[in-house]
């Protein structure tokens, strides 16, 4: 997956609905947040995982998606 990716992108990869996500944003848990342009939010690889961490989701499955993603460049 090519990074920076939206809200509703990072929600799917993480199998939860976008307010769930929006609510790891607002309550300070992923910092720094992820910037907005034209009024999308822009998730990078590691915004995604510090949400995931935060919801109690970070599995060894998603880490070695996010390591191999890092890995291939995307």
């Amino acid at each position: 997956m090519k990074y920076p990716i939206s809200t509703g992108q990072a929600a799917r990869l993480l199998g939860v609905i976008e307010p769930r996500l929006a609510e790891t944003v607002r309550r300070g848990k992923v910092w720094p947040p992820p910037p907005v342009l034209a009024g999308r939010r822009l998730w990078s690889r590691e915004h995604v995982r510090q949400a995931a961490q935060y919801l109690g989701l970070l599995n060894q499955d998603l880490e070695l998606t996010f390591n191999a993603e890092a890995t291939r460049g995307e």
